[in-house]
């Protein structure tokens, strides 16, 4: 019975801990290696309509759009179009008088009811005239070559949808920052990764571009619009890729609460994109046969792991002496190396978020609409950066 156990407990090891480490381990080496293999010009600058759905973001949306006239893409080829889902400040307001008093071009579209990210970012999709079409949160900055950046990678007609990284403002000290700065430089680094192989499945939200005659519209029934208008565009033949110098700048969750909010709301958002799209799995190219299984591994499978796993690992301790001694030793060593700690907690929150967004997925709140958190904002007007370098 013992022995059994220890076989139990190594095969659930191995596969919890060793296949994903296995395919970072491999994108990370990979990625050190690999260009994007995209014919990419340089010269022509199309027009680019910009969608920012709103929601009582009074405290950043002149911030947002001062970011935006500050890019270096010519002002003359941008129109914003702000979509307001009923903000109850003065948010509409303040970005008609930011169009108004400023260079930028833009209008205001207001919602009667909120109808949830997703049904914004299609009111602005009836607005737009621009030959691209870029989304943008209102609480995120962008570097100033970030637009012109991700234009560029859409000159090259295998690309349909052109995603950026975050960059993690230095500003952030608290452990709950740390945490989130360790998954963003992991994800970070396999993002671009998997788009030099071929396209990355998860898409960021704060910059997100697309040709507009391919983005036809967004699904109102999935909460992860950008994953999901990602996943849309490897579907229709096209690459969705991370670009790493389409930079942009997001606050990290300024303590625990807020960040595993923020996290099952994501992550929940996510699993609702790969299982729409599940469809991809059948397919035979590298994203298809590799990218994609992992990833869905890895939000949707391995979670459920996480909990059998720590089941048998107390199981195991308990009755043998020396497994229960060898993780007593290595506990104390990840508890005294701030990088193994900080590492340790990052595995363990992630995988608590996940396996409570699919808790969360499966009693079918799909968290459509949701309280915005307004900590995040907060943070990002005490950014301490030039948000945009000089």
């Amino acid at each position: 019975m013992t022995s059994l156990l220890l076989i139990f407990w190594i095969a659930a090891g191995t596969i919890h801990l060793g296949v994903p480490l296995a395919y970072f381990g491999v994108m990370k080496r990979i990625g050190s290696r690999r260009g994007y293999n995209l014919a990419i010009g340089s010269e022509r600058q199309p027009t680019i309509s910009i969608i920012i759905p709103t929601y009582n973001e009074a405290t950043v949306i002149k911030e947002k759009l001062s970011n935006i006239s500050l890019s270096d893409y010519p002002s003359d080829r941008i129109d914003v179009i702000v979509v307001d889902s009923g903000s109850t400040d003065n948010t509409a307001d303040l970005a008609r008088d930011f169009f108004a008093q400023n260079r930028l071009r833009g209008q205001v579209v207001e919602e009667k009811e909120r109808s949830g990210k997703s049904g914004a970012l299609n009111i602005g999709l009836k607005h737009a005239l621009g030959e691209l079409v870029c989304i943008s949160d209102a609480e995120c900055k962008w570097d100033r070559q970030a637009l012109g950046n991700a234009a560029r990678y859409l000159s090259d007609p295998t690309v349909g949808s052109v995603s950026g990284v975050h960059h993690i403002p230095s500003s952030n000290e608290t452990m709950a920052g740390n945490v989130e700065g360790s998954y963003r430089s992991i994800y970070r680094m396999l993002r671009i990764t998997e788009s030099k192989l071929h396209s990355t499945p998860v898409g960021e939200g704060e910059i997100q571009v697309f040709r507009r005659q391919d983005q036809t519209g967004f699904d109102p029934n999935v909460g992860g619009d950008d994953t999901c208008a990602a996943l849309c565009m490897i579907e229709k033949g096209f690459r969705a890729i991370s670009a790493e110098d389409v930079v942009f700048f997001d606050p990290a969750p300024p303590a625990w609460g807020i960040r595993f909010t923020q996290k099952i709301r994501r992550g929940q958002h996510v699993l609702q994109a790969f299982l729409k799209h599940k469809r991809l799995l059948s397919g035979k190219n590298v994203f298809s046969r590799l990218i994609f299984p992992m990833e869905f591994f890895i939000y949707a499978i391995n979670p459920i792991i996480f909990p059998i796993f720590i089941i048998l690992t107390g199981w195991v301790m308990i009755t043998n002496l020396l497994v229960a001694a060898l993780v007593a030793i290595g506990t104390v060593i990840v508890a005294a190396v701030p990088s193994l700690r900080t590492a340790a907690s990052t595995y363990l929150s992630n995988n608590i978020t996940m396996l409570a967004a699919i808790i969360q997925e499966s009693r079918g709140n799909k968290q459509l609409v949701w309280t915005k958190i307004d900590a995040n904002r907060r943070g990002q007007q005490a950014l301490d950066a030039p948000m945009i370098p000089q």
